[in-house]
């Protein structure tokens, strides 16, 4: 064995145990919600990240991937991911005791945050409910200004986190986190962002249009002036989906119907076995429990499992397709592979498949075959789901370019006026209409401004993480359009489901993200696909 395959071995057998531990923790933290779950948590991430920051393993890992000495590839590619993780990780020990404080901290508030509405405190679920389902404009104003609650409560620790994060990522030479984060993920910034300029003018017509039929649409259903419509007339928190607009209400389609039966179905008919995921999965709600919806890979081994918070609807069953995505791309990874290569190349990667299996709660075939949608109502049912799916697609976008760019700005300079920011891109990318409160400079704000942008979970505790989400979708209609041609489509297919498993899931992180997406498709990544089909 030479030097390098020695160093491979020895980080591998030193970071398995870490790792397990580290994400039984966060499993142990998001189903219990316990401080002391949280310490625990807080525990097993620093030592996870001390492992990483040893500045010899660093300095060998470095000088290795850069001497270019390994000609295999799979050597090549391991030495390459343990760079990229020690110097994600590169920082002294008062900065991971401090990082690994804060996030405990924020996120022992978020787990445990529940809105308070007319002196109650509600769920998440009850509060999406109250957004989707009012006619009143009075209860889901009560109920959007509640979610934003937590936002208040966390600010100033998130702002800090934004402090450390940057003077790390300054004390290796980087502009910021958010610069250090794209580039030790294999993004450019330079390319995401002259990507992310294109998709907003090539969806500014477009979502003009979809806006002013959903706003005509949301008037007429609370009975209000278009002028006088809020960020909270439009359905749920963050506007970061479709809004019912035509006569189908998608929810009733669901009502009766078990999520977790709808999965198999789905699952089953692409030759895909999920009921040893759903048997270790966390499914349902509960006091103290994450609200959120996630799926992890315990330890490269086999144990994948998901967390949601079902109830049956339609967002809930879009979601357990989602999180089940994740958990099949994590399961079907070729297990013979080097330990540090059974993960999907980069996080957009398995974003790609858990969108497009979400996707299908609106896919006219899946409503049919798996739902049982009746054939007297499935043209109509259809054409709505089909509008629905192009709406989400255009708004999930805009929604991304609020994220994105704020996320640049927020670390370019935590101090400043990160609410006015917030209203800005929103009103711009969005174009919603901010509310009183929530005016465009300081000296103009009536009772002051207000943290909106905090109640966002993924600003703490997943920062820099949402451009994947968007390359997700990019990548999803590249691989939609290749199973169209090699298998008809996806629902009901099992040579669709073969083809993921064989060209998109097994290779595990063998190449780069854009390596991997042209192997598989035998094309580099091209907006094309979801540009046309919006």
């Amino acid at each position: 064995m030479n030097e390098i395959e020695n160093f491979i071995q020895t980080t591998i057998e030193q970071i398995k145990p870490l790792y397990k531990a580290y994400t039984l923790a966060e499993w142990e933290t998001a189903t219990t919600g316990t401080p002391d779950a949280n310490q625990r948590n807080r525990g097993a991430q620093a030592a996870y990240m001390r492992f990483w920051a040893d500045p010899e393993r660093y300095a060998s890992a470095k000088r290795f991937h850069e001497s270019g000495e390994s000609k295999e590839p799979l050597l090549a590619r391991q030495i390459k991911l343990i760079y990229l993780a020690t110097a994600q990780n590169r920082q002294d020990e008062a900065t991971i005791e401090k990082l690994t404080r804060l996030e405990a901290e924020v996120r022992e508030q978020y787990y445990n945050f529940r809105a308070e509405v007319d002196g109650k405190k509600i769920s998440d679920n009850e509060l999406d409910e109250i957004l989707s389902k009012s006619r009143n404009s009075a209860d889901v104003q009560e109920a959007w200004e509640a979610s934003k609650q937590i936002g208040a409560q966390v600010a100033d620790k998130v702002r800090e986190l934004a402090r450390v994060r940057n003077a790390s990522a300054r004390a290796q030479g980087f502009r910021d986190h958010f610069h250090r984060s794209l580039t030790l993920d294999e993004i450019d910034e330079s390319q995401l962002l002259d990507l992310f300029t294109r998709l907003e003018m090539s969806t500014n017509e477009p979502f003009a249009k979809l806006k002013a039929e959903i706003d005509q649409a949301r008037a007429a259903r609370f009975g209000a002036a278009i002028a006088d419509l809020r960020p909270w007339h439009y359905g749920d928190r963050f506007f970061q989906s479709a809004p019912d607009m035509g006569e189908v209400d998608m929810d009733t389609l669901f009502a009766d119907k078990d999520p977790v039966q709808l999965a198999l179905a789905t699952y089953d008919g692409l030759g895909m076995e999920v009921r040893d995921i759903l048997a270790r999965s966390d499914l349902y709600a509960r006091e103290g429990k994450d609200q959120h919806a996630f799926c992890t890979n315990i330890d490269r081994e086999g144990d994948v499992r998901t967390l949601n918070n079902l109830v049956p609807n339609h967002r809930w069953n879009e979601t357990l397709l989602h999180e089940l995505g994740h958990a099949v791309y994590d399961k079907y990874l070729d297990y013979s592979l080097p330990w540090l290569l059974r993960t999907p190349p980069h996080t957009l990667s398995t974003e790609a498949i858990a969108i497009m299996m979400g996707s299908l709660s609106y896919d006219p075939e899946w409503l049919e075959q798996i739902v049982g949608v009746p054939a007297a109502e499935a043209t109509r049912v259809s054409k709505e789901a089909g509008a629905q799916a192009r709406a989400l697609r255009l708004i999930f976008t805009r929604w991304c370019l609020v994220m994105t760019n704020f996320e640049r700005a927020f670390y370019a300079d935590p101090e400043r006026d990160l609410d006015t920011l917030w209203w800005d891109l929103v009103e711009r990318y969005q174009r919603l209409t901010r509310p009183d409160g929530r005016n465009r400079r300081p000296s103009e704000r009536s009772g002051g401004g207000a943290p909106d942008w905090a109640a966002k979970i993924h600003i703490a505790l997943y920062p820099v993480y949402y451009q994947n989400y968007e390359l997700g979708h990019l990548v999803g209609a590249q691989l939609e359009d290749r199973l169209r041609q090699h298998a008809g489509g996806l629902v009901g297919r099992k040579p669709a489901g073969q083809w993921l498993i064989e060209k998109f899931f097994r290779p595990g992180a063998r190449e780069d993200w854009s390596a991997h997406v042209q192997t598989a498709t035998d094309e580099p990544l091209d907006p094309k696909y979801f540009v046309g089909s919006l």
